[in-house]
């Protein structure tokens, strides 16, 4: 289903004569929470909600008022009527919504922020509220997406409040400044701003287009998630039968996954037609880096395919407990309808739970850039591979990946590699003591990581052969288990890059610089949980002339 904002939009350029309800503040019990949103027109409500009964009937009045008058209206409603009061409510609470009465002035705000959801960016909607004399409500609104950098005007207005959007972002909870500060000196002239995040709908994947798929499809994007169904039978997945789905994959299931990215708001259903498809589909997903992955089965079947996966070596212990199955809530449910029902209540919980409860742990990558290249003879970061150079390859794997933050750490040809990456959203630190080793960059890359770093990767700048599948594994483990070191294997020898945890960040400042990183290692081998990748590249870096030859014509042939 379409967000409130995608509808919004279309029925603006459509040329449709509209209003929409913003709901800005609530106390005590509410209908809805901040941020909730309306299309309405003179007559009714066209789509969203601000909560229903007296509050949204009183909006629906406003607007009419609004559309005739074209003036910003900004309402109040109590919810504290008595228990024989037929027309009132009896919550207890209030709720402050506006009512902009000419929308199309913000299209372009409105189709930057559709713009960024296409393309599963999240951000913050701002909307200042002027009221010139405590009489003309006036109503700006603008989009900023994360990381972006506010500019000196809205900066100016949110005055002392030091809003930082990304914290807000990732709050999820809207932000309202009942009094900013105004330009103006007249006493009254009041101003107020209203910050409300903005997240794409999550992700939903069904794997498999049976009747449960059918019905969970239909149930799920009634409920906020945008689903894309994957099935090889050309007469099952069709868009007569999923008429609710926002794309339809008619491939084998391994070649379908293949045309999907897996990210951290990824929820993956599992239903195909049988044990050996099922089975398919979670190998093809196990290790990925989803926030929730479920596999509809019996408990015997459960059984057999954890056995299974760990015989295998398909998933390590504490990527299995990960997986939802059997699936759903208990709710005692019997038919396919039921089934769908359950299995979105599951869905509901654990997106919530992600979002307000369990916090995704941090992940920033660490690259160590700085050394000299002796054995190349010259700065090899700076050699071409792939098209460009070796430096930008491995950052821009690093940037693609799902870490939260990457830093690279310079040292020798500082000036080259600075230009290289000044295009870059990535933490330059120098490291002025690099000649001391490999160690002394990871201790000056440690220390410039955000205090909330719940671990960090350590790339070497010369392996930019290592895939963003292999740095997203780590960050996946890592999600999953309460391990605090974690390696790549490659038919069981060790490789990079490796995943350290934050707690360990005193640990590294007092490593023996003569033993390096191997020190912390040797010290928490208890901590260490080691993962067999499917690559031998965790075993190769580029040091001699020799390896840069022998990778670039290995890079020249894929």
């Amino acid at each position: 289903m379409k967000s409130i904002y995608h509808q919004l939009v279309t029925a603006l350029q459509s040329g449709l004569d509209l209003q929409a309800g913003t709901l800005i503040f609530t106390k005590g019990s509410a209908p809805q929470v901040p941020g909730a949103t309306a299309i309405f027109n003179k007559n009714e409500v066209l789509a969203g909600t601000l909560g229903g009964g007296i509050l949204e009937a009183q909006a629906q009045k406003s607007a009419a008022s609004a559309s005739i008058d074209r003036i910003d209206i900004l309402q109040q409603v109590h919810f504290n009527a008595e228990m024989d009061d037929q027309t009132g409510a009896i919550c207890g609470g209030s709720a402050l919504f506006l009512i902009d009465a000419n929308p199309k002035r913000h299209l372009d705000t409105f189709s930057n922020l559709v713009h960024s959801i296409n393309h599963q960016k999240c951000g913050v909607l701002i909307t200042v509220l002027r009221n010139e004399k405590k009489q003309n409500l006036h109503t700006e609104r603008f989009w900023f997406e994360q990381n972006s950098q506010l500019p000196e005007n809205i900066e100016q207005l949110l005055g002392e409040q030091m809003i930082n959007i990304n914290q807000i972002i990732e709050a999820r909870n809207s932000y309202w400044i009942e009094s900013a500060r105004s330009e103006s000196n007249n006493p009254d002239d009041q101003l107020s701003i209203f910050i409300e995040p903005i997240h794409p709908n999550p992700q939903l994947l069904i794997v498999g287009a049976g009747h449960i798929g059918q019905a969970l499809c239909k149930v799920a994007s009634s409920v906020d998630f945008e689903i894309t169904v994957l099935d090889n039978r050309s007469e099952m997945a069709a868009k007569l039968r999923f008429p609710d789905a926002s794309q339809i994959i008619c491939k084998p299931i391994a070649e379908g996954f293949q045309s999907i990215t897996i990210t951290p708001d990824s929820y993956i259903l599992i239903a195909t037609q049988g044990h050996r498809t099922d089975i398919e589909a979670l190998k093809c997903c196990i290790r990925a880096d989803a926030a929730y992955i479920g596999v509809i089965g019996s408990q015997r079947k459960t059984v057999l395919m954890n056995e299974k996966f760990m015989r295998e070596g398909w998933a390590t212990p504490d990527e299995w407990n990960f997986v939802h199955t059997p699936v759903g809530l208990d709710i005692h449910s019997k038919s396919v309808n039921e089934i769908a029902i359950s299995i979105t209540a599951e869905l509901i919980k654990e997106r919530y739970e992600i979002n307000f409860q369990r916090k995704r742990k941090k992940v920033s990558c660490i690259i160590l850039a700085a050394g000299k290249s002796t054995r190349m003879g010259q700065q090899k970061l700076l050699l071409p591979y792939d098209g460009k150079p070796m430096i930008r390859s491995i950052v821009e794997k690093s940037l693609n990946s799902n870490s939260d933050q990457t830093i690279v750490v310079i040292g020798s040809h500082k000036e080259e590699l600075t230009k290289e990456l000044a295009e870059y959203a990535v933490n330059l630190v120098e490291n002025i003591l690099f000649e001391e080793g490999m160690l002394s960059s990871v201790k000056a890359g440690f220390a410039t990581i955000h205090p909330e770093t719940g671990a960090v990767i350590v790339l070497l700048g010369d392996q930019p052969m290592v895939s963003e599948e292999v740095i997203n594994h780590l960050i996946s483990v890592f999600q999953k288990t309460a391990k605090g070191l974690i390696i790549p294997t490659f038919n069981g020898k060790r490789g990079h890059p490796v995943l350290i945890s934050s707690k360990y960040r005193q640990s590294i400042q007092m490593l023996n610089p003569e033993i390096g990183l191997r020190d912390l290692f040797l010290k928490n081998s208890q901590d260490i949980l080691e993962i067999e990748v499917q690559t031998d590249d965790v075993l190769k870096d580029i040091d001699t002339p020799e390896d840069y030859q022998r990778e670039s014509n290995s890079t020249n042939k894929k």
